[in-house]
């Protein structure tokens, strides 16, 4: 295959491309294959360095039948099929229409972009107008995306109701709180915090339930930055279905939380803080089982309406004991409780296998992992949003892109490919699989040995070759 140059392409090419810029043609056996390219600068190399996609070949034949045609008519395609698909698949886009019947296609575009390829809103559309979105959905504005942010923002009846067919009875919900920095000041919404690298900053805090059983997200809420995480869980009570188990992180402890729960028809895992009057530490821990390579000593008992599962894990003792013999050395004055040391205890009102009881509690890591998609991946860790509804809108939005990524990630698990591929590696690569106009036909583009192969994988070829759209 050798590159072309464009004073010796064919007249039928060189109409077919027009004033179309960074277009690369090259030729092999009379067949012409077009690429799109950019120059970027190469920071390690410190000199330019050309980046080229491939676009599909193009055939004489189907050119005399669409001489009009330019090379606005091929879109991204492959990455914004298969969210469509998966959104589709699992009855989110159809509650989407259900609960906002006037907005679904905006939100829809605002969540595929944080999802594929975060932009401020006003670049929003630059995107979009790339992708075959717009051929199914139609033109956007900057401003109608803004609006309907706004819209939706102040629509919490919509909002919740979205979140009720979500969520299922008899579900193992994790639940946990984090804040939202942002650059604004003129957002009600935010007060003066302090994030990770001790830089003083307008907040929001963010609450968020995560299906243990489904393994994705199910309900968030955006509270003012004054209000107290445990002021929070009273909301989630409200709106969780019965015989629903929440499980609670240490910062949730509280002698009031478990009636709190109970009285609402739930139940709930939580842990005891080590100096606790229910922990009895001469417990003998006879049995055992094994957590992720890391033996774990457990017993239970009964205490008074609920249900203590202590356990002792004997690597996190060692390290507990290692630690306080440097900081000894060291000449700090420590203290190290030995009968304490790598001792965990959990109470629940639900009587179950000590394992179970610990496997859901160790779970709630999960949701940390949760946050940190929505606050760098989905790049909503500080968005310059002036008004309270926008923001509201622009964090439920975001919220249907986190659903979207883990669905997305139960398909990689399923396949065994998520520890060698991401989310985002995924779309990167499906990106690349473009549709064509041709006149009044529609084609793709010709697919890489590599995405063939991550299609074979993920069992997705029929979904994203075949042309119908749900």
């Amino acid at each position: 295959m050798k590159t072309i140059s464009k004073d010796k392409w064919p007249e039928w090419l060189k109409k077919f491309v027009g004033k179309r810029k960074n277009i690369e043609i090259k030729e092999r056996n009379g067949r012409y294959y077009i690429y799109e390219y950019k120059n970027i600068w190469d920071k390690e190399k410190k000199r330019p360095k050309k980046i080229s996609r491939y676009l599909g070949v193009v055939e004489q034949e189907g050119i005399r039948k669409a001489y009009e045609v330019s090379l606005k008519g091929i879109y991204e395609y492959g990455h914004v099929k298969f969210v469509w698909h998966v959104l589709e698949k699992n009855g989110i886009l159809r509650v989407m229409r259900k609960k906002f019947p006037d907005f679904w296609d905006v939100l829809l575009v605002f969540a595929m972009n944080r999802l594929i390829d975060p932009r401020p809103i006003k670049s929003i559309c630059q995107w979009y107008e790339k992708t075959y979105l717009v051929k199914k959905i139609g033109k956007i504005s900057p401003k109608r995306i803004s609006r309907v942010l706004s819209v939706v923002g102040m629509s919490w009846k919509s909002q919740y109701e979205f979140f009720q067919e979500l969520m299922k009875n008899g579900e193992k919900i994790i639940y946990d709180g984090s804040v939202i920095f942002s650059s604004s000041n003129e957002n009600p919404l935010l007060e003066r915090g302090y994030n990770k690298d001790q830089l003083p900053l307008t907040k929001a805090n963010i609450v968020l339930a995560f299906s243990y059983n489904r393994r994705i997200p199910v309900f968030f809420r955006l509270v003012p930055g004054s209000v107290h995480e445990i002021t929070t869980l009273d909301i989630l009570l409200e709106d969780l279905g019965k015989d629903t188990i929440v499980v609670l992180d240490k910062g949730f402890y509280s002698n009031s939380i478990p009636k709190r729960i109970l009285d609402k028809g739930l139940s709930f895992i939580m842990p005891l803080r080590r100096n606790s009057k229910m922990i009895n530490y001469k417990s003998k821990l006879k049995s055992f089982f094994v957590y992720r390579k890391r033996p774990i000593k457990y017993t239970a008992y009964r205490y008074g309406d609920f249900f203590v599962y202590l356990y002792e894990d004997i690597s996190l003792k060692a390290e507990e004991e290692k630690t306080y013999l440097l900081m000894l050395s060291k000449g700090k004055k420590v203290e190290f409780k030995e009968h304490q040391a790598g001792k965990i205890a959990l109470i629940s009102n639900k009587n179950l296998h000590p394992k179970e009881i610990y496997e859901m509690w160790k779970a709630r890591d999960q949701i940390e992992k949760v946050f940190d998609v929505l606050q760098n991946m989905l790049d909503t860790d500080r968005p310059y949003v002036r008004k309270e509804e926008t923001f509201r809108g622009y964090l439920f939005a975001s919220f249907l892109a986190l659903i979207a990524y883990y669905l997305i990630l139960k398909i990689l698990k399923s396949a065994e490919i998520n520890d060698k591929m991401s989310v985002s590696d995924v779309l990167l690569e499906l990106s690349k699989i473009y549709k064509v106009e041709l006149g009044k036909k529609e084609v793709l583009s010709e697919r890489s040995k590599r995405v063939r192969n991550l299609m074979q994988k993920l069992n997705i070829e029929n979904i994203i070759t075949t042309n119908g759209w749900s």
